[in-house]
């Protein structure tokens, strides 16, 4: 009962801190996107009105919903993809929280989480996954792996892991060389690369299927048209972080078939 307790209290605060970078993260997104070369730095304004944004119109999540979705100065409407941003930055902080609990492992998580989401929101403004990203993301798992009591076998399962992109590598540039036109973006490659440090070839192997079928129910249920770029890596990170909370179950059951 009282691991329970000591549960939910995490998962709370960590929705809390999730929804609040969530916030921060679309902030500095939207800036980059828009050519500001310093976007972290500055108060939040409103993109219509430019009016600086005081402490209630900046609460996670709630700010929003009080609002309908519209400055409350100009009644200008406030981009969905911030509401979406806070949602997914508390639901992702506390699905981790729920799964791995409160050890020492989970900080590692926490920060991947965090880099995906940046990287997600990134690629989604602008169809680019900035290397710097990807090489802090490559920097969080080497930060963590003696602290984590990692060895020669965790190692062992990363070149394994690794596998899986070379295979996509190999099948993309031979696509490409058949159609004559990018069959998938070099940074999403790249991506998969990364993330092999941190998941297994199944693993990998799952949250590229889980992140293919995202992108494809995105694609029906906005109207997408066949041929029209569409950032993957937001999709590819998803499915990453459902498969660290919720892959083992999955494959458990798959290899349990043979």
């Amino acid at each position: 009962m009282e691991n329970a307790i000591l549960t939910a209290y995490l998962c709370f605060w960590l929705a809390v801190l999730g929804a609040v970078l969530g916030s921060f993260l679309d902030c500095a997104a939207s800036r980059w996107a828009a050519g500001d070369p310093h976007p972290f730095r500055g108060r939040s304004r409103c993109a219509s009105c430019g009016r600086t944004l005081g402490p209630r119109d900046l609460v996670p999540v709630f700010s929003f919903l009080v609002r309908r979705g519209r400055c409350g100065y100009c009644g200008a409407p406030i981009p969905a993809e911030c509401l979406v941003s806070e949602l997914a930055g508390a639901a992702v902080f506390a699905c981790l929280g729920a799964h791995f609990g409160p050890v020492l492992g989970l900080g590692q998580w926490l920060v991947f989480a965090a880099l995906l989401l940046a990287l997600s929101l990134t690629d989604w403004a602008r169809r680019i996954i900035p290397d710097k990203l990807l090489l802090l993301l490559a920097a969080n798992r080497a930060a963590w792996f003696l602290p984590l009591g990692h060895g020669a076998r965790e190692g062992l399962e990363a070149v394994k892991a690794f596998a899986v992109p070379a295979a996509l590598l190999a099948l993309v540039l031979f696509m490409e060389k058949r159609t004559g036109r990018e069959a998938m973006g070099g940074g999403d490659v790249k991506l998969l690369f990364v993330l092999a440090l941190y998941l297994g070839w199944a693993e990998l192997f799952l949250a590229l299927f889980v992140g293919c079928l995202l992108g494809l129910l995105w694609a029906a249920l906005s109207g997408g048209k066949r041929g029209t770029a569409m950032p993957f890596g937001p999709f590819l990170a998803a499915g990453a972080v459902l498969t660290v909370c919720f892959g083992g179950p999955v494959l458990e059951w798959y290899f349990g078939l043979f």
